[in-house]
């Protein structure tokens, strides 16, 4: 008992360590775009890359389209009839709407900086862009915004050609201790636990 009450102090300990999100994305020729997960104040460190996974998601949409709707169709309308059971819950909508607010406010932006060069092919177009975007470029340069404490914004015109690179990144700071808590409230809430009885109840009022 006392190891096991040692490994869930220490289990709590270590979600209580907030978890950084990085987002990236840089345009130079293609579009390349990266989210680095950084936790235990960076000592842990993971990249997710999206364009792997949407090279995963290209490969099953090559099955055939009518394996596609006679494999999904069935499922499709079941989940949406269990999901009109679930909203149809008295309360459950609005526990839902405090749970994303919650959930919006426990995240702490710490960083938004965009950087970009845009050049046209006649340099009088590229002016010409110039005054279309001269009201962004009062946000330019390191400001703080909210919660976040560095944004940064950058504009840049290239007379001498044809042009658009760029490159954005935003990071936000959670503590996954307090996202524990507050889904694992919205699952025992009583709006939660009325819509679970009304979903399992269903396909028994069908069949009858």
């Amino acid at each position: 008992m006392q190891i096991a009450g040692a490994l869930l102090i220490l289990l709590i300990l270590l979600l209580a360590v907030p978890v950084s999100l990085v987002f990236s994305l840089k345009k130079d020729g293609v579009w390349r775009g990266r989210i680095i997960v950084y936790w235990m104040f960076g000592l842990t460190r993971m990249t997710i890359r999206p364009g792997r996974v949407h090279e995963w998601w290209q490969s099953k949409r090559r099955r055939p389209m009518r394996k596609l709707i006679v494999s999904g169709g069935r499922g499709l309308v079941r989940r949406r009839r269990d999901l009109l059971t679930i909203l149809r819950a008295q309360g459950f909508m609005r526990q839902l709407i405090y749970l994303v607010r919650d959930v919006l406010q426990s995240l702490k932006p710490r960083r938004f900086r965009i950087q970009f060069i845009i050049g046209m092919d006649d340099p009088a177009d590229t002016g010409r862009m110039m005054g279309v975007l001269a009201p962004l470029r009062v946000f330019t340069g390191q400001r703080t915004i909210g919660k976040a404490s560095n944004v940064s914004l950058q504009i840049t015109l290239d007379f001498s050609g044809p042009r658009f690179t760029g490159y954005s990144c935003a990071s936000i700071q959670f503590v996954p201790l307090k996202m524990i808590v507050l889904f694992l409230g919205f699952a025992i809430s009583l709006p939660a636990l009325r819509a679970a009885r009304a979903l399992i109840r269903r396909p028994n009022a069908n069949n009858s």
